[in-house]
């Protein structure tokens, strides 16, 4: 009796076809793995500098200065993340200000895995740092001490050189080049001046100054307006009859429609027509206050006309009568 054998090609007690399976399951995952280690970027040795128009030290900066960040490699994707919460940015130099002061770490990316991180310190302007062994004070510098925001002043230079570089210490953005130069302080507070002669840091010498609020313009009170009463007239007795300043003011737009006349408040006024008068804010009569008023229109935004609008009227009284009005409009 002959026996059949499902499986006839073997080798080493297995199929031929369960060894193919056993080799594909082999053979993809060094494909997999050599793919990896051959797309794997390498790593490049790479610096970076932070420059800024101040001489530093030891990495510490200034608050509010403009710093300028290089990074020295020919990788095409660069990412700045300067470690203060601020947006990241991108490409071999860019700039940046801290507004705070603190210790910061930038990280500077160039490709995959490779980073640089470098610690920076940021100090507000001390006394320390005005009087900095490459900065000479003195009066090499003319120009204000003292100043107020927003106003443009300018500062010369008493010692002769070739070229002239200038700066605002907590300023930097302002930058201004010759003999002379102006400046405009944004806010108050106190800014240091400062002038580099050819290029050389031991030729920089500085200036502090004040900045402090611009006075505030001063709102003349009224011209003597002369006397209330006029001194030829006597308070009538009869006239106490009161009304409120809301009735006055719907007086005064029947005035404007033309429906009222001045001898309609001679029951109110002291003196009728006489009586003293303001007009958004020009002193007059009542009567030349109504004439000013009655039919008096303005010119419409685009086109046309249309007639003017009381915003407030008082009266001021003096023994129940009214002795001066005070009517503004529109």
């Amino acid at each position: 009796m002959t026996q059949n054998t499902i499986f006839s090609r073997q080798r080493m007690g297995l199929d031929y076809r369960v060894w193919r399976v056993i080799l594909v399951m082999g053979i993809i995952p060094l494909g997999l793995l050599g793919y990896r280690i051959m797309d794997t970027k390498k790593c490049k040795t790479f610096s970076f500098s932070i420059k800024s128009i101040s001489e530093h030290r030891d990495s510490v900066f200034i608050a509010g200065e403009t710093l300028t960040f290089i990074a020295f490699t020919d990788a095409k994707e660069i990412s700045w993340d300067f470690g203060d919460h601020s947006a990241k940015q991108n490409g071999p130099s860019v700039t940046h200000q801290y507004q705070t002061n603190g210790v910061f770490y930038v990280t500077v990316s160039a490709g995959s895995a490779c980073d640089m991180v470098r610690q920076i310190t940021v100090q507000p302007v001390s006394e320390l740092q005005h009087k900095a062994e490459n900065m000479i004070t003195g009066d090499e510098i003319s120009g204000p001490s003292t100043t107020i925001a927003g106003k443009e002043e300018m500062f010369s230079c008493m010692i002769t050189a070739n070229t002239y570089l200038w700066s605002i210490l907590n300023y930097p953005k302002m930058m201004r080049t010759g003999l002379s130069a102006k400046f405009q302080f944004p806010a108050t507070g106190k800014y240091i001046v400062q002038v580099t002669l050819d290029n050389d840091r031991t030729k920089r010498y500085s200036k502090e100054i004040m900045v402090t609020d611009a006075p505030k313009p001063k709102i003349d009170a009224p011209k003597n307006i002369g006397p209330l009463i006029p001194g030829n007239l006597q308070v009538p007795a009869n006239k106490k009859i009161m009304i409120t300043d809301e009735i006055f003011k719907s007086y005064m737009e029947k005035v404007v429609d033309k429906q009222m006349k001045v001898d309609d408040f001679s029951d109110y006024l002291c003196y009728g027509g006489d009586t003293r008068a303001l007009l958004n804010g020009a002193l007059t009569t009542f009567a030349g206050l109504c004439d000013e008023i009655s039919g008096k229109t303005r010119r419409k935004f685009i086109i046309g006309r249309k007639k003017i609008r009381i915003t407030s009227a008082v009266m001021r009284r003096d023994n129940g009568c009214v002795n001066m009005v005070d009517v503004q409009y529109h």
